[in-house]
């Protein structure tokens, strides 16, 4: 078991943006199928678009979400007497500029950054020697932003 409530979370985004995720797929790596996906696009795209399509709804009609394009989030900002994350540092045309608010990272996995002092050097180095299917935006950028301010990797 991956998650503990992994059924009831494909339930919910099948039934909140109408999602098909009725295949059940073994992809590379994995022992058995456990991959779900729709008929149409390759995994992982059936839920991106449509969480996508969902948030750019949201940012056209309130102001609870804004969408930068062609930026790189680089720092989280933190409430100094709480420690609680309340922003981010982004990096858009070699500018840093700061944004407020909720912050959710997902950002991938580290499987592409080769780098002596990378993820998988740390976590796993037994497979620095091994080609990766992650795209090379995989370096986990994301995971190292939240374990700056705190945040915990399993």
């Amino acid at each position: 078991v991956l998650c503990g409530n992994s059924g009831e979370d494909v339930d919910w985004l099948g039934d909140k943006f109408d999602l098909d995720l009725s295949l059940v797929a073994r992809l590379g790596g994995h022992s058995a199928p456990r991959t779900h996906r729709g008929k149409e696009r390759f995994p992982g795209m059936t839920i991106t678009y449509a969480l996508i399509q969902m948030l750019e709804k949201v940012a056209e009609k309130t102001d609870r979400a804004r969408i930068i394009t062609k930026a790189r989030a680089h720092k989280l900002l933190t409430n100094p007497s709480s420690g609680a994350c309340v922003g981010l540092i982004y990096e858009k045309g070699g500018k840093d500029s700061k944004e407020y608010g909720p912050v959710i990272l997902a950002s991938g996995g580290f499987g592409a950054d080769f780098t002596q002092d990378s993820l998988l050097a740390q976590y796993r180095p037994d497979l620095m020697h091994l080609p990766t299917t992650n795209g090379e935006h995989c370096t986990g950028d994301g995971i190292k932003m939240g374990e700056a301010i705190g945040g915990k990797s399993i």
